[in-house]
């Protein structure tokens, strides 16, 4: 499968050690990539119900581990879409996504946000919080919003 050559295409290409000769065999290529899904989603699913229990029943001292991972999680989920879009595969080609699974997810991922809310037990009301830690929140968003679209738009799907 030939990928378009630029800097993120060598990345990925790396990242996954696409040129491994272990991947011009069909077979083998076809069983490690659904090894490498159930992995995947074993990661994805493991990585949530984590999260979701270090912000319960951990507390405070890990709303921050809770977060990173959930980090870990988006940019390796994003990783993957953007890949399998740039080769013009969005993941919903006859697929349901109108499925329980679906919504468990979604609820463990709400309940994670929740307890990362509730079990924060800081000071949210304006005087407690610091101007450099607004302005600096601000600009990480922004920042995160500026490179989301920029991608978006170069990485579209290929006709």
């Amino acid at each position: 499968m030939s990928l378009p050559d630029d800097a993120l295409a060598r990345a990925t290409s790396a990242i996954a050690d696409l040129d491994n000769p272990f991947y011009a065999e069909e077979r083998q290529r076809e069983v490690w990539n659904e090894a490498s899904a159930v992995g995947f989603q074993t990661m994805l699913w493991g990585g949530i119900a984590l999260a979701g229990a270090m912000a319960w029943i951990g507390g405070r001292p890990q709303i921050g581990w809770a977060a990173g991972l959930l980090g870990v999680i988006g940019v390796a989920s994003l990783l993957s879409l953007g890949h399998a879009n740039r080769l013009g595969v969005t993941g919903r080609e006859d697929a349901r996504v109108n499925r329980p699974r679906t919504y468990l997810f979604g609820v463990l991922y709400l309940a994670t946000i929740a307890g990362l809310v509730v079990r924060w037990d800081g000071d949210f009301t304006p005087s407690s919080i610091e101007p450099s830690t607004i302005i600096g929140g601000l600009a990480g968003a922004t920042a995160a919003l500026v490179v989301t679209v920029l991608l978006a738009r170069r990485y579209r799907p290929r006709d």
